[in-house]
């Protein structure tokens, strides 16, 4: 139990960081549309970083709109997927467009790791349906 407590408060609290990151990202790309576009509204819609930044946006609006059931287990399964899944997405971003060694042996590393995850988190989902608990 204290460990899927823990889990859970894991989860939660890299959402909240997530939430406040792009409510971040919201308000540059806000200022940007009045004219007032910053160094860092520009970084982000160029080259790779870009794309990292895409799949960090659409594990956010995906997070933020799942509907949660009160099943902790259910929930966090949920969100660690979409979680894992931008993680995918970001490695695969960076082995296309990384220079450094040690960085892109990393990507490879969670490509394989939380690939795994996945797996083993979508066999539970489909195991086990939310008791609303």
């Amino acid at each position: 139990m204290k460990n899927a407590k823990s889990r859970f408060v894991a989860v939660a609290s890299a959402a909240a960081l997530v939430l406040g990151f792009a409510g971040s990202v919201s308000a540059q790309e806000g200022h940007a549309q009045h004219g007032a576009a910053s160094p860092a509204s520009a970084q982000q819609h160029s080259g790779s970083g870009h794309e990292m930044m895409e799949s960090m946006q659409d594990m956010h609006q995906k997070m933020s709109s799942m509907k949660m059931t009160g099943d902790h287990d259910h929930d966090f399964a949920m969100m660690m997927r979409s979680h894992h899944q931008a993680g995918l997405e970001m490695a695969r971003a960076e082995l296309k467009n990384g220079k450094d060694a040690q960085m892109k042996k990393m990507a490879q590393k969670v490509i394989n790791d939380q690939t795994k995850e996945i797996k083993k988190l979508d066999d539970w989902l489909a195991k086990h349906q939310a008791s609303g608990k």
